[in-house]
C-alpha cells in the first residue's frame, strides 16, 4: 500500500459513486479497493466514508480529504508528466475551462492544429459561467480580464485582443435598407447576446451609442452565428469569433470603421513549484496564432 495509490483509488470512488464503477475505472476489482480505502481510513485515523450494501456517502473528513487529496495528486501526476516530457515527448491531460462563447467559438477553432501538433495531449474542455473566479482543478481557465482577482496562487497573462463589429449575411444585406452611416443601422435587426431585453445600449469607440433592437436574443454563441448566417439580422461581434464564416463568405462586415472598444482575454494558471510543459505549450500556441487576427484599427 501506499499513499498515491489509494488517495487515487479514494478520489475515484467519490467522483464515480460507486466501488465497482471505481474498480472498473482503474481496472482492478472492488474488494481490492476496498482494501486501499480501509488501509487509508487507518493510517488517517478517521471515517472517509460511510458504506452500505446499497449506499456509499462521504463523511465531513472525507470530503475535506477529497479536496485536498485531489489537488496533490493531480499535481503529481502532471508533475511526472511534465519530467517525463523533458527529456521525451509531452502527453497527459490538459484541462481547459472556458466560458461558452469563448470555448466553441474561438478555442476549438485553434484545438485541432494543437492536437495534431501534440498528439499524445489529452484536452478536456470544461465551460465555465462568465465572471467566475480561476478553478484550481483546471490546468487552464480562460476569461476576459478580472479586475477584482488578486490572486497569489496564479499566473495571469493576455492571450488575444479583440475588438466587436457588425456583420451580416450577404443575402441580409442585398435584401434590406443599405447602410452606408452608423444613423441608419436603426433601421435594422440584430440578433442580441443575453438572457432577456430586446432592446441594448452599446457603447462604441469615440464615445458614441446605439441602441440595437431585435427580434432575437439568446446566450447560444452557436445559435446566434446561424442566426447571422441564415440572414436574420446583424450580429454584433468579434472577426475571431466568426472566422470560419468570413472566409466562406458566410458573413460580411458592416461598416468596418465602427468598433467598440477594444478587450481581451487572458489565460489564468495555477502557479506551480514545477514547469507545466502542457500549459506553456499551450498558451503559446494560442498566443502564436491568435497574433494573425489582431484587431485591425
Amino acid at each position: 500500500m501506499d499513499w498515491i495509490t489509494c488517495a487515487n483509488s479514494f478520489i475515484t470512488v467519490v467522483e464515480h459513486g460507486s466501488l465497482a464503477q471505481a474498480a472498473n475505472k482503474l481496472n482492478t476489482s472492488s474488494s481490492a479497493l476496498s482494501k486501499r480505502l480501509s488501509w487509508l481510513e487507518k493510517q488517517l485515523g478517521v471515517q472517509l466514508l460511510k458504506r452500505t450494501t446499497r449506499h456509499l456517502t462521504v463523511t465531513e473528513a472525507g470530503q475535506l480529504f477529497y479536496q485536498r487529496s485531489a489537488l496533490l495528486v493531480n499535481d503529481w501526476q502532471q508533475m511526472l508528466a511534465e519530467t517525463t516530457a523533458t527529456y521525451g515527448e509531452v502527453g497527459g491531460i490538459l484541462r481547459l475551462g472556458a466560458p461558452l462563447a469563448t470555448g466553441s467559438r474561438l478555442l476549438v477553432s485553434y484545438l485541432a492544429e494543437f492536437s495534431h501538433s501534440y498528439p499524445n495531449i489529452k484536452i478536456e474542455l470544461h465551460t465555465v459561467t462568465p465572471g467566475q473566479l480561476p478553478d484550481l482543478n483546471l490546468d487552464v481557465f480562460i476569461s476576459r480580464e478580472i479586475t477584482e482577482f488578486n490572486s497569489s496562487s496564479y499566473i495571469a497573462t493576455k492571450l488575444l485582443s479583440y475588438s466587436n463589429g457588425f456583420y451580416a449575411a450577404p443575402a441580409y444585406l442585398e435584401n434590406n435598407p443599405k447602410i452606408t452611416s452608423p444613423e441608419q443601422l436603426c433601421q435594422h435587426n440584430y440578433l442580441l447576446f443575453g438572457e432577456q431585453d430586446h432592446q441594448q445600449d452599446h457603447i462604441f469607440e469615440h464615445n458614441q451609442r446605439l441602441l440595437l433592437q431585435g427580434n432575437f436574443i439568446t446566450t447560444n454563441p452557436e445559435a446566434l452565428v446561424a442566426g447571422a448566417v441564415a440572414g436574420m439580422g446583424l450580429i454584433l461581434t468579434s472577426r475571431q469569433t466568426i472566422k470560419r464564416e468570413l472566409d466562406n463568405g458566410l458573413l460580411v462586415p458592416v461598416l468596418p470603421t465602427l468598433k467598440q472598444p477594444t478587450n481581451a482575454i487572458y489565460a489564468y494558471y495555477p502557479k506551480l513549484n514545477y514547469h507545466h510543459v502542457k500549459t506553456k505549450l499551450f498558451i503559446d500556441f494560442i498566443k502564436q496564432k491568435a497574433a494573425t487576427m489582431e484587431p485591425i484599427h
